[in-house]
């Protein structure tokens, strides 16, 4: 038994040894034709591998959904990037009166966009600017130079806005201008700066419709009779592309310019005085004067006149020279037509006579920029004399040039 158990250890052990080298010289299985393929497990010590088998060709992956189209050169050259088909626009930039330039570059940006989107090409902005420079497009942009803007673009329709702000909204005047019609189409709408872009784009489809046969802007969008007087814009920053604007404030009202009584800072004239002396002893005399006035301000300057005197004497008619300064200002009568009231107040001196006063009020008209006419209603004259100190009320004419 101890025989037999030993001879079995040792068959065992030699059995053991020789199955590394029985399968040593198996051959090993092929490769499958293809790397898909996971490598075969190796087999177990002193079990025979099964034949190998060709591998079927596994089936090539399909083309993912975003593969770039083909790259042929010839082929990127023969398909340009589509352009939109309706008619040009040029968008013009919005003006802002009396807000935050930032608003008028969103209502800008919102038209830009809104109007591209329904169809139109609008121009780039690069070519419009360069356009607006050659011909000196003023801004605010008039009616008359959307249609110079339209030629020089040649392009049909040309649109605009002007943003103000009234009770803490903003109010956007819309305008566009198509070329086969009299004149340009406005609608005014109102919101708050939330609502800004809804309204603005809600308000367009009625201005971009086709041109009507009458060559007229369809109703509901015809100019008003008297536009707002365009105030100041302050400086601001501009807002970002997309950002909803500042909020509105109320838009200040613009301060007029006061209109010049004495257009110029100098100023000759010439004219007539009749001079009716009142009472038992009347007597007229006539004056013919050229003045001289110096006006540092407006309403405040002084004059010099020189005037040929043709007076009432003791033996008849005599001629003489009067001499006077004086000086002068002016009241508002009708400023919006140039007309006022000038007062001025005078010394002079008639040789071998005496010196003379006058006070004198009229009415001015201005006929010209630089032509006005005076007219003396009331000049009381003291006349002092070597006998007497007579008082004469005296009419005048004056034609003024601004020099």
């Amino acid at each position: 038994m101890k025989t037999l158990r030993s001879g079995l250890s040792l068959s065992t052990f030699a059995l053991l040894a020789a199955l590394p080298l029985a399968v040593a010289a198996q051959p090993a299985p092929r490769p499958p034709p293809r790397p898909a393929a996971r490598p075969a497990p190796r087999p177990a010590a002193g079990v025979r591998p099964a034949p190998a088998v060709p591998a079927t060709p596994a089936t090539p992956p399909a083309a993912p959904a975003t593969a770039p189209a083909q790259t042929d050169p010839a082929a990127a050259v023969a398909q340009p990037a589509a352009q939109p088909q309706g008619p040009r626009v040029a968008v013009v930039d919005a003006a802002p009166i009396g807000v935050d330039p930032a608003a008028a570059q969103f209502v800008t940006n919102v038209l830009r966009t809104a109007i591209g989107a329904a169809g139109f090409n609008v121009i780039p902005t690069p070519e419009m600017h360069e356009a607006a420079r050659r011909i000196q497009l003023p801004f605010p942009v008039p009616e008359e130079g959307m249609v110079m803007l339209e030629r020089a673009l040649q392009c049909p329709v040309a649109a605009t806005a002007e943003v103000r702000a009234l009770g803490g909204l903003y109010v956007v005047r819309l305008r566009v201008r198509v070329a086969s019609e009299r004149r340009e189409r406005v609608r005014d709408v109102s919101a708050s700066q939330f609502q800004l872009e809804d309204a603005v784009r809600a308000a367009l489809p009625a201005l971009l419709v086709p041109p009507s046969p009458d060559n007229e802007p369809p109703a509901g969008t015809a100019p008003p009779i008297a536009p707002p007087d365009p105030v100041q814009t302050p400086p601001a920053q501009t807002a970002e592309p997309g950002q909803a604007p500042p909020p509105a404030q109320a838009a200040q009202p613009a301060r007029r310019r006061r209109v010049r009584a004495h257009p110029r800072t100098w100023e000759l004239g010439a004219g007539g005085v009749v001079a009716f002396g009142p009472g038992n002893d009347s007597f007229v005399n006539g004056l013919t004067a050229v003045r001289l006035g110096w006006f540092p301000l407006d309403r405040v300057g002084v004059t010099a006149t020189v005037a040929y005197a043709n007076l009432n004497g003791r033996e008849g008619r005599v001629s003489n020279v009067l001499f006077a300064v004086g000086v002068e200002t002016a009241v508002d009568l009708v400023p919006s037509a140039k007309v006022f009231i000038p007062l001025r107040a005078e010394v002079g001196y008639l040789p071998l006579n005496g010196p003379v006063f006058r006070v004198t009020a009229g009415v001015a008209f201005q006929v010209a920029r630089r032509v006005r006419i005076e007219i003396d209603l009331l000049s009381p004259t003291l006349w002092v004399l070597p006998e007497s100190t007579p008082v004469s009320l005296d009419l005048g004419a004056f034609v003024h040039f601004g020099l």
